[in-house]
């Protein structure tokens, strides 16, 4: 899984990752943009900025909290996406849902 927010190390939402394998950070290629979503970032598949995060190895048990976590499917969708690490599935939210909202270099805190 390639997390860039909330569930980042150190971050409010990192506990549900206890447990998981960090693999190591990531850098995404250039095709993102992410938006501030109040407390927590979301990234759209329409831009041109790298997303950094983190990958991490999570058992099935922690792959469906993480789901719900996300709203998935009404809120987040999920894509795969290459990592040094292997395939990782990284959120996104559709394009629509990001119009008005503030744009974020690609890095979140």
């Amino acid at each position: 899984m390639f997390v860039y927010g909330t569930l980042k190390r150190g971050q409010r939402n990192a506990h549900f990752l206890h447990g998981a394998r960090f693999m190591g950070a990531h850098r995404t290629e250039q095709i993102y943009s992410m938006y501030e979503f109040g407390t927590f970032p979301a990234v759209c598949l329409d831009g041109e900025h790298a997303i950094e995060g983190e990958v991490y190895l999570v058992s099935g048990r922690q792959f469906k909290l993480l789901d719900e976590l996300e709203w998935y499917p009404h809120f987040y969708q999920r894509i795969e996406i290459p990592t040094r690490h292997g395939a990782a599935w990284m959120y996104i939210v559709r394009a629509e849902l990001c119009h008005g909202k503030r744009q974020l270099p690609g890095s979140w805190r």
